[in-house]
């Protein structure tokens, strides 16, 4: 399975963009926690907004506060699973709008 993180990554000062390809461990993570989420609300196999869930269960970091974020402060607003992309519309579309004016 392959998952790939949409986030927003405080760095230098300034939230950007932050597209992860996730190795075989931190997909695994997602799985499981998925898998976890699923099982909470008494479904059998978990649902994309599941993997999402496992996404931002992994992958989310706050070492600051909302009015003070530090480095490496991390929001999960999307995952790609397999071909299926899931998140919040409005942060995906500008996620890629800005990919493709920097290509």
């Amino acid at each position: 399975m392959k998952i790939v993180v949409l986030a927003e990554r405080f760095e230098e000062d300034v939230w950007r963009d932050w597209e992860h390809v996730c190795n075989e461990d931190e997909a695994e993570s997602i799985f499981d926690s998925a898998n976890a989420k699923a099982a909470d609300h008494m479904h059998p196999r978990p649902s994309y907004i599941d993997y999402l869930m496992g996404a931002v269960y992994i992958f989310d970091v706050a070492r600051g506060t909302p009015d003070d974020p530090r480095n490496g402060d991390t929001r999960v607003y999307g995952a790609i699973v397999d071909e299926m992309l899931i998140g919040i519309r409005d942060k995906v579309e500008r996620h890629f709008l800005l990919k493709d004016s920097a290509a």
